[in-house]
Order: C-alpha cells, then sequence, then structure tokens
C-alpha cells in the first residue's frame, strides 16, 4: 500500500503543481532486503526526495539501533535519499547514535524533537538537540510544536525558549519552517502557528528568515 500511496501522489502532483516532492514511507528495517522496495519507489518518480519512517511510535528507544534498521538507513545514501526523524524527546540518545552511525545520509529532525512544551521540561531536551545538531548532516523543522504544547491554552511565550534554542544550535542554513497540516489544526489554525513563528523570529535577518522559510527546504529537498 505505500507504494500505492506515492504512486498515488504523484497522480495529485499531475493536477496541482504546487506538490514538487514527497517524502514517503518504507519498510528501513527489512535492512538490505528494503532495496527491492527502494528501487520500485525511486522508479515511481522523480518527486521522491527522502524517507520517513515513523518512529515515535515505537516502544523501544533503541528500535533504531537494531542492525537491520540502521543498515535500511545507511542504504538511503546510495539512492540520493534523506531520512525525516518523527521522534519524541526520550528517543534522543538512539537517534544521536543512528545518525553518528550513518554520515552519508541526509537528516532532517522533525518537529524539534516533540519536546515536552505543555510539561515547560526543558531539559535533557536542550542538551541531546544541541548533541544532534552537532552532526553537520542534520537539519531541523520547526514544526509540531503546538501539538506539544497544552492544545487549548498555548501562547508564543510557551513555545519561545524551545524556538530560540533551536534556532541556536542548529543555525540559520539547517532550520527549515514545517506547517505540519493538517495536524495542528487539533490546538491551532494554520495561520495562527505561521503568525506565531513570525513573532518568535522576527529579530533575524532578512536573509535568515528566507532561509528559514524557504530557501533551506528547497536545498534539502532538492526542489
Amino acid at each position: 500500500y505505500a507504494l500505492l500511496e506515492a504512486q498515488w501522489v504523484v497522480e495529485r502532483a499531475a493536477e496541482d503543481p504546487r506538490i514538487r516532492a514527497m517524502v514517503p514511507y518504507a519498510p528501513l528495517e527489512d535492512g538490505d532486503q528494503v532495496r527491492s522496495f527502494l528501487d520500485a519507489l525511486v522508479a515511481t518518480s522523480p518527486l521522491v526526495k527522502g524517507i520517513r519512517r515513523l518512529l515515535q511510535g515505537e516502544s523501544d528507544p533503541e528500535y533504531c539501533l537494531q542492525p537491520r534498521f540502521v543498515r535500511g538507513v545507511q542504504l538511503l545514501a546510495e539512492y540520493g535519499l534523506s531520512f525525516d526523524l518523527c521522534i519524541h524527546h526520550g528517543q534522543f540518545p538512539g537517534i544521536i547514535e543512528l545518525v553518528r552511525r550513518c554520515p552519508e545520509v541526509s537528516f532532517v529532525l522533525d518537529h524539534i524533537g516533540k519536546a515536552d512544551i505543555k510539561g515547560r521540561v526543558l531539559d535533557p531536551w536542550r542538551e541531546q538537540i544541541a548533541a544532534l545538531a552537532a552532526f553537520p548532516n542534520v537539519m531541523c523543522k520547526v514544526s509540531g510544536m503546538v501539538t506539544e504544547a497544552d492544545k487549548e491554552h498555548w501562547t508564543a511565550d510557551d513555545l519561545a525558549p524551545y524556538v530560540a534554542h533551536t534556532l541556536a544550535v542548529f543555525g540559520e542554513d539547517r532550520v527549515m519552517f514545517g506547517g505540519d497540516w493538517p495536524v495542528a489544526l487539533l490546538a491551532s489554525s494554520y495561520r495562527r502557528w505561521v503568525e506565531t513563528l513570525d513573532a518568535l523570529t522576527a529579530d533575524l535577518s532578512p536573509e535568515a528568515k528566507r532561509k528559514l522559510w524557504a530557501e533551506n527546504a528547497r536545498r534539502f529537498y532538492r526542489l
């Protein structure tokens, strides 16, 4: 079904030119055997730019370090595909080690690693995301924050320290805006999220803003 889904997106892209890329699923835990799937996936369309195999729901925080999974991620470099890291904050230690073992792969951390914003917990998230940012092949999506905050009562001030730290450790060349639509609608309108991040990054230079809102994503996903 994952291949059928990718084919469906290709059909939608033929109808709407705004669809410039996709980051579909692949069973990376199959190790070397995932090659046949990746072969079929990249043959579907040049719109396929990377893989997102969700890890946030895995009960084992070191699931990503299983040898076959590591091998599956390593193979992405051969296909010119990036890997989206969709995790929760309790999985950082394993993810840091996964990235260490895959130096040829380009990674992007989704949703700033799903920090516990509702609980206003900053540590050890601050140290762990800084450790991940130390790898030059990792970028970060500033996204998915409103649903990790108090969905009913969040404010820009709740998000501010997380946005500031993420920008500080990754720098202006390795951050990108993420809308997280439609999931963000559980806690915010799309407009409110955009306006909130715009306000929280108002002090950035015009060049840094262009990178955050568009240029870094274009570069990472080869658009």
